[in-house]
């Protein structure tokens, strides 16, 4: 099975270098071609366009930063759907909006291209060790065709039955992690000011029930003055206005 993947960022990279140790073969295409260089020496090809990529692969796998960069890779004249063959498969790991993913989709399938969603949790760290979390809607057909792909990058594999589930449910949760962060900076800073000391308070709230993914996590790092970045705020404005749309819409 020949995989074609688009986008090499913090989780792209990390992706493709775990399917190619499981034995998948891969062509790769980023906007920055540098890149690329250690997933090339790895065993990786190198494609020089999306038609390029687009063209003789079985599946097509994308990770971008939003809906705005997916629409440049997906549609147009040299876009994905483009050029890609009746019957093959799009993957998109990224957390996008519905309303675009489910306009991209009903495209692809005017040409016989499949559509799964299967949006990551985990940040670099679970790309790199192929420990991310998958929350996967499509077709079950298809999802049981690319399940072994799906295995090679992530640990917990979420089928939530229609793409728009599987999107809803990652935007959900990552705006929760949201709402924790955003709590715990505020408790953590009520007790500074009251005199305790922000580790011990850590050390409670982790052994009691206000704990959370945040505060055992990350907050740790954060203590330590090594912050991170685990997420980049403008992702999180993404993320965040996407479910305020949602909410907006009902």
């Amino acid at each position: 099975m020949q995989i074609g993947f688009i986008g090499l960022g913090n989780m792209g990279g990390g992706m493709v270098a775990n399917l190619l140790k499981t034995g998948f073969e891969v062509a790769v295409y980023d906007i920055q071609r540098s890149k690329a260089e250690a997933l090339i020496a790895a065993g990786a090809s190198w494609r020089n366009s999306i038609p390029e990529v687009a063209g003789d692969a079985d599946v097509i796998m994308t990770s971008l930063p939003g809906p705005k960069q997916l629409e440049a890779v997906m549609l147009g004249d040299t876009g994905v759907i483009a050029h890609a063959s009746p019957g093959t498969i799009w993957l998109d790991t990224g957390t996008n909006s519905i309303e675009i993913m489910t306009k991209i989709s009903a495209l692809a399938g005017e040409r016989q291209i499949d559509s799964i969603a299967a949006p990551v949790s985990g940040g670099a760290k679970g790309a790199e060790t192929g420990t991310l979390s998958m929350f996967v809607g499509g077709n079950q057909a298809t999802f049981d065709k690319i399940k072994g792909i799906l295995e090679a990058i992530g640990s917990q594999i979420y089928y939530v039955g229609p793409l728009a589930h599987a999107i809803l449910s990652k935007l959900l949760i990552n705006y929760l992690c949201f709402i924790n962060t955003k709590a715990l900076g505020e408790v953590l800073s009520l007790g500074k000011e009251a005199g305790i000391d922000p580790k011990q308070l850590t050390n409670m709230i982790q052994a009691g029930s206000g704990s959370s993914w945040v505060a055992e996590k990350l907050l740790p790092s954060i203590l330590e003055g090594n912050p991170g970045p685990a997420f980049t705020l403008n992702l999180a404005h993404k993320d965040a206005c996407l479910v305020n749309e949602l909410n907006q819409r009902q």
